[in-house]
């Protein structure tokens, strides 16, 4: 009886495998949504681009928009003769996976080019160039910093405290609490630094729902004491904040483009034909 009955088990066991690798596959297609390249958008629908709300990218002042990327985005408009329509998220990672699922059709905000990029989107051609930097404070400001407790909370020094905070050598990171935007791009850069100068790895804290000038400003008022992002970035919050010390560089320069998917490669030629085009007027 034992073996009849573990005979008429397997069968049943086999079949509900199957069953399931069924369901599995059914469950994936519905999920799976139509990518759009540039023939699926031009004169049928508007062109998605994804964002971020800072001053350099895309920002409200009174009744009008400012923002470099926010013009650039407006004459690409206007060279493809597509309306556009604007999505602002500061995530990158949410920008990316928006631009993956079909969400967005372009991510309109400068990228390192790196080996990492490349292999969740198609990089564009380069706009420019940036380089990741140390923000800190001057040597000497008298500003009370702040330190990381034991609760995951950042608490004042005291006055009197004599620890050090000024950062003159990369040697010197380790041990120092680095913050960065949330999936921040630098992110992969601060890992390769790590190995680069043997140390162990940088505590680096992720800090949500800020941007990177933001958190340029957390640093000049002393409520943490390091920040990574890109030069441009900080150059702009030093001249707003005199105190901030710009000039330790955490990576060589890189180039920085916009994204989009993979699977637009018609659309993706037609951006790097108009970024070639930019180019070529710049040096007019």
């Amino acid at each position: 009886m034992r073996k009849i009955r573990n005979r008429q088990i397997l069968p049943l066991s086999a079949l509900l495998l199957v069953l399931m690798a069924i369901c599995a596959v059914c469950s994936n297609q519905k999920k799976t949504e139509p990518l759009c390249d540039y023939p699926d958008i031009y004169g049928k629908r508007n062109l998605v681009v994804v964002m971020e709300y800072t001053p350099a990218s895309y920002m409200r002042v009174g009744d009008s928009i400012v923002g470099e990327q926010y013009r650039l985005v407006q004459a690409l408009s206007e060279h493809l003769n597509i309306p556009v329509e604007i999505r602002l998220e500061n995530d990158l990672q949410k920008s990316i996976e928006g631009l993956q699922n079909g969400q967005y059709d372009l991510v309109a905000r400068l990228l390192p080019v790196t080996t990492e990029m490349r292999e969740q989107v198609s990089l564009t051609e380069p706009f420019s160039t940036d380089r990741l930097v140390l923000v800190q404070r001057v040597k000497g400001d008298t500003t009370l910093g702040s330190y990381l407790s034991d609760e995951g909370k950042f608490v004042r020094r005291v006055k009197g405290d004599t620890t050090p905070v000024y950062v003159s050598s990369l040697l010197e990171l380790p041990g120092k609490v680095i913050c960065v935007t949330e999936n921040s791009p630098c992110m992969q850069r601060l890992v390769n630094l790590a190995q680069e100068i043997a140390a162990d790895e940088f505590i680096v804290w992720k800090i949500p729902d800020y941007n990177e000038e933001q958190l340029a400003v957390l640093v000049a008022n002393g409520e943490v004491d390091y920040v990574v992002c890109d030069y441009e970035t900080a150059s702009r919050c030093a001249k707003n904040h005199r105190n901030l010390d710009i000039s330790l560089n955490i990576s060589f320069s890189q180039l920085q483009a916009w994204a989009v998917r993979k699977e637009s490669p018609i659309l993706l030629d037609s951006v790097n034909a108009w970024v070639k085009t930019l180019k070529k007027k710049k040096k007019r």
